[in-house]
């Protein structure tokens, strides 16, 4: 069986989750929440130190924006390590079969990542590239592809997208060492061991996360071995439908949830406007956001 030789990468840790950026003034680079680009949806804020740090450690890294007229904001993920090593999955597992779950909606006939015309992985974006992919909720394309060697995961993840009403939906089964598998550019990389790096403890917890593997940007056609359509397949893996109806109650709960949240936000923003609090509270924000970013302008000039 040929062995494939592990790929290593250094990447900078960051914070799990948004903090004030006043509980840390010392950090000189945080990841923010952005729209100002549309394809990747955070922006990497640095003092101009950080930056010549980075550009060494990272040869590769893109162009920054000068914000010579300054900026701000509260909110962020605190830069804490800037390298860390992380490892392909093939320095601690070497999978002979992988499984991907497919459906109609998903682009590119699910074997090309919903990013993959337009977000670029670089070292400095690679961890919140990967938090943002395994949060189900978060809809922005991602350079990432799911796939399990577990084909217990495999029946979970087609129930759920049963549930949640996807058409065509299919297991495609797939060799890892199928010599048109381009590991240099399509590498591999195991989704526990890559949390356990980051040290992110909301994903710590959630042992859906096992035995899932990240592809990088796309699978090669010529490496599915194997294709099912679940209509037949759920026959074998789920005969008496206990996972299915399982899933199917989660999905309904979980609008039931969503939206009753929802209508909680309405009831408590309806409630202050009446009371005259909305503005108030707006005009509030405003300030408190404009004096918190003038005084950061002098520190955090540049933005990736």
């Amino acid at each position: 069986m040929t062995r494939i030789p592990p790929e290593t990468l250094m990447i900078p840790r960051y914070g799990g989750r948004r903090i004030l950026q006043a509980r840390m003034p010392e950090v000189g680079a945080w990841i923010v929440d952005s729209k100002l680009d549309g394809k990747v949806p955070f922006k990497l804020w640095m003092k101009p130190e950080v930056y010549d740090d980075l550009s060494k450690i990272y040869p590769s890294i893109p162009e920054v924006e000068d914000l010579a007229r300054g900026g701000g904001f509260l909110h962020g993920r605190p830069l804490l390590e800037k390298e860390v090593e992380i490892e392909t999955c093939w320095a601690t597992r070497q999978p002979k079969r992988l499984y991907r779950i497919i459906h109609d909606g998903q682009p590119f006939g699910g074997i090309k990542s919903r990013g993959f015309e337009d977000i670029h992985i670089n070292p400095v974006h690679f961890q919140v590239l990967v938090q943002k992919h395994l949060n189900w909720n978060c809809r922005n394309p991602s350079p990432f592809l799911s796939v399990t060697d577990d084909l217990k995961k495999v029946k979970v993840v087609a129930a759920v997208f049963q549930a949640r009403g996807h058409t065509g939906i299919q297991i495609l089964e797939l060799d890892p060492k199928h010599p048109a598998w381009d590991h240099k550019v399509q590498k591999v990389w195991n989704a526990r061991d890559l949390i356990d790096t980051f040290g992110t403890p909301i994903l710590k917890r959630r042992r859906f996360l096992e035995n899932e593997y990240l592809v990088e940007k796309s699978i090669s056609p010529e490496s599915i071995t194997g294709r099912f359509k679940w209509k037949e397949a759920r026959r074998k893996l789920d005969p008496i439908g206990f996972m299915q109806n399982l899933m199917a109650r989660r999905v309904v709960n979980q609008k039931h949830k969503k939206r009753e949240r929802e209508r909680e936000a309405r009831r408590a923003k309806e409630s202050k406007l009446k009371e005259g609090k909305g503005v108030e509270d707006r005009d509030n924000m405003k300030v408190a956001r404009k004096r918190n970013g003038l005084k950061r302008t002098t520190e955090f000039k540049l933005r990736l």
